[in-house]
């Protein structure tokens, strides 16, 4: 399965499912990612050599995760374009246009700073297949935030960067693993107070056959 680090981890595998969330730029003050660095660093200086290192590296994620999108949902400083209704539009349509084309598009939220994301990526697993192809969710990122940036900074008559380089993702191994994270994606709103039910939300989706379960 291909890996690669830049300050988050990254395991890509072609036609997986994964859970991602992705980030305006700005939405976090700098010394709040510095501290969040910090963190992970001191727990692969520690752990990296354990033999149970990727158990509990696992566990770590989850934790870090929590206190990450804790620190994005209470940000009253930064920036909230995604509140726009025409920029949360760009978004949508754009998430919507790549289903079917470069994953199968199971839910996403979008709230003022940041999107939720779950999919199973429609990559090939070929031998054959260019090594810039072997993170096909580093990929599709670029392209969408790329495309949904210009677009975005258009509609605001701004320039410069619109969203966070790097993305959060998290590749998912289980059905119960999906469940949770598809729930987890749609209930950002609520878990906040800002709707009662995921389905008052007009900025996030769900494929009819996961909405049934919820």
């Amino acid at each position: 399965m291909p890996f690669y680090r830049r300050n988050l981890p990254h395991w890509q595998e072609p036609g997986a499912e994964y859970f991602v969330t992705f980030r305006l730029a700005g939405s976090l003050p700098t010394e709040v990612v510095r501290q969040l660095k910090k963190l992970r660093d001191g727990f692969n200086k520690k752990f990296h050599q354990k033999a149970d290192y990727q158990l509990r590296s696992r566990r770590f994620e989850d934790k870090f995760f929590k206190k990450y999108e804790s620190l994005l949902d209470g940000q009253s400083t930064g920036p909230h374009w995604l509140k726009n209704n025409k920029i949360a539009a760009i978004v949508m349509e754009s998430l919507h246009f790549r289903d079917h084309k470069e994953y199968d598009l199971y839910a996403y939220c979008i709230m003022s700073n940041h999107v939720h994301l779950v999919f199973r990526d429609l990559s090939s697993n070929q031998e054959d297949q260019k090594k810039e192809e072997a993170f096909p969710v580093t990929k599709t990122m670029q392209g969408l935030k790329s495309y949904t940036g210009l677009m975005a900074n258009r509609e605001l008559n701004r320039s410069g960067s619109f969203w966070c380089e790097e993305s959060y993702d998290r590749l998912i191994r289980n059905a119960n693993e999906l469940e949770n994270k598809i729930q987890y994606t749609l209930n950002n709103p609520v878990k906040i107070d800002l709707v009662k039910t995921w389905c008052d939300w007009p900025y996030s989706y769900c494929k009819p056959e996961f909405a049934e379960g919820l």
